[in-house]
């Protein structure tokens, strides 16, 4: 995952993207890549003096959601975005927002659960369903098999070819077209095809959060709208719009803040200092007086999930709003794991079904799109797959950022990306060969990080660990003060014990 071994194969143009024709440009990749599994390469192995066959197969494809569905073929909006969920998809279309919304978590839940019986607080019915279980490779070959895909767009209409239509009672539509990754012979028996990207998903939980607790104009999940929608479904009754005087009054709800919290809310945020590397400074992005964040990045949303809005909301919510909001973020902290067992996310899976059961007792329906529904599976796919660092969008994101720096001709963006890359993979690969000179693998960091072990471990009294922080303050001791600290560090510090014996 580190950006010297990326190859970078193509650029498409975002106004012209290929969409759905995205099978034309990952033919040569697929055809080379069962070539690579059933037939092999003969490689040298050095170490042996000796020639074996190299075999290489996909693992897992990386791409946000709405990539997910142009790769794979699945439907990730509309009735069934879920393609775990699949046809089982439980999803209601809002009268007034006019958007699916996606929730009865507590399908995910144990049997037993106290909450699949708990009617009153959630939709008035009690939940008896199971959890539903993913499709297998050969039920999605199956389902595929009779579907023809025509390639290309009408040229007067710029429109797919063979565009889909369905029915009023027609069954609904959860793959547009077979995949081609079914090319590879090991892909229907692949237990992770759907990878869920844990960076996108975070980042639009956190937006919806911050949003709808800030209240902002435009951005928040909490509106007329979304109170319409909840007297329409007859649940929530307490947060149904009341008509006083030709205007409609909306009851706060329990993350309801008011101006004086929001304020306050936003300067915890803005006087928040990092360690030095750890995180951007978010205090540009915090306006206090406006009572609102604008132009966060995605690493800002992870620090601002997981680290700042626990502190945040403590004090400031009810508790029980707290808990659940602590809840996610602990989910998040979790399954960015570098290390994870098996029986920690069976673990995790019970406790995120419950958390986004208590959180549709306190948020809008609004609030559960279809970010907020997939993350019940992330801790199933950790189970199958392994750690998130490895299949998540961080260093294609940072990968594409690197490349967009390349482009100083806009008219020819391709071509001055193309042109920069190998330059530098030409530069990067001399580089190692050159002694004498200081290149980006052998350059020091900043405040120490790549001090010589040697010189750290003969002195290491003075090695730089981090950085003042602004506003420093000098403090001067007498003489007795001094001489308990001098012989305190003497007497309980490990490098001076050789000296001491």
């Amino acid at each position: 995952m580190k950006q010297p071994n990326f190859i970078l194969s193509l650029v498409i143009p975002g106004s012209k993207a290929p969409g759905a024709d995205m099978d034309v440009y990952l033919e040569p990749l697929v055809d080379d890549m069962v070539e690579m599994f059933v037939d092999g390469v003969r490689t040298y192995d050095a170490s042996k003096d000796e020639c074996f066959q190299l075999r290489a197969a996909i693992l897992c494809i990386i791409s946000d959601y709405p990539g997910l569905g142009y790769l794979t073929g699945c439907v990730t909006s509309g009735k069934v975005a879920c393609p775990e969920c699949h046809s089982l998809t439980c999803s209601v279309q809002l009268k007034k927002g006019g958007k699916y919304v996606y929730m009865c978590h507590r399908r995910f839940l144990d049997a037993n659960h106290i909450f699949r019986s708990a009617a009153a607080a959630f939709d008035g019915t009690m939940e008896h369903r199971a959890a539903p279980t993913p499709l297998t490779g050969e039920e999605i070959l199956e389902l595929t098999a009779n579907i023809k895909t025509t390639f290309g767009k009408d040229p007067t209409t710029k429109k797919p070819a063979n565009p889909v239509r369905k029915g009023r009672n027609a069954p609904p539509l959860v793959w547009k077209r077979k995949s081609i990754w079914f090319k590879l012979p090991y892909w229907k028996d692949l237990l992770l095809r759907h990878n869920f990207d844990v960076m996108h998903i975070e980042k639009n939980v956190c937006d919806n959060i911050i949003n709808t607790l800030l209240d902002i104009d435009g951005k928040s999940k909490d509106n007329l709208n979304a109170r319409f929608d909840m007297q329409s479904l007859g649940i929530r009754h307490d947060l149904h719009p009341i008509d006083v005087d030709d205007r409609f009054y909306m009851p706060p709800a329990l993350y309801a803040m008011s101006a004086d919290e929001k304020k306050l809310f936003c300067e915890l945020l803005k006087g928040v200092r990092f360690p030095d590397g750890f995180a951007s400074d978010i205090h540009n992005n915090v306006h206090v007086t406006e009572m609102k964040l604008t132009g966060l990045k995605s690493h800002d949303n992870h620090i601002l999930l997981q680290h700042l809005l626990p502190l945040a909301v403590r004090r400031i919510l009810p508790t029980r709003v707290t808990a659940a909001l602590i809840r996610v973020s602990n989910f998040f902290k979790q399954i960015y794991s570098s290390t994870i067992r098996v029986s920690d996310m069976q673990k995790l899976e019970v406790e995120i079904a419950e958390t986004l059961s208590i959180l549709e007792t306190i948020f809008v329906p609004a609030f559960f799109d279809i970010m907020v529904h997939l993350m019940v599976h992330l801790p199933a796919q950790a189970r199958l797959a392994g750690p998130v660092q490895y299949r998540s969008m961080w260093a294609v994101e940072r990968f594409l950022m690197r490349l967009k720096g390349y482009v100083h001709t806009r008219s020819h963006p391709e071509g001055s990306i193309c042109e920069a890359y190998k330059f530098d993979d030409s530069i990067t690969f001399c580089s190692q060969f050159l002694q004498g000179c200081e290149t980006r693998f052998t350059r020091q960091v900043r405040n120490g990080a790549n001090l010589d072990n040697a010189i750290c471990n003969i002195n290491p009294f003075f090695r730089s660990l981090g950085q003042g922080l602004s506003g420093k303050c000098t403090t001067s001791l007498d003489y007795k003060t001094w001489l308990q600290a001098h012989r305190y560090v003497l007497s309980n510090y490990d490098n001076i014990e050789p000296y001491l014996k």
